[in-house]
C-alpha cells in the first residue's frame, strides 16, 4: 500500500485594497452611483418606457455636471 501524496498548501495572497474611484478623478463615479441615478431617472417616468441605456447615459451626464465636467 502506497502513501498518498500530500499537496502543499497554497498561501492566499491578499492584494492591497484599491482606492475608491472617486479619488482617482473628481469626475469618476462608481458603478453603483450611476446605477442608482439611472434607476431614479427610470422611477421619475413612473417606471414606464424602459430605456436603460439612455437612463445610464443621462445619469453619467448629470453626475459629471455636478462636479463641473462636460
Amino acid at each position: 500500500m502506497s502513501k498518498p501524496k500530500i499537496q502543499p498548501r497554497r498561501e492566499t495572497v491578499l492584494s492591497e485594497p484599491s482606492a475608491p474611484l472617486a479619488q482617482d478623478a473628481p469626475s469618476t463615479f462608481s458603478h453603483e452611483a450611476i446605477q442608482l441615478r439611472a434607476y431614479q431617472i427610470y422611477e421619475s417616468r413612473n417606471r414606464t418606457d424602459n430605456r436603460p441605456d439612455e437612463d445610464w447615459a443621462q445619469a453619467q451626464t448629470e453626475l459629471m455636471e455636478l462636479v463641473g465636467g462636460k
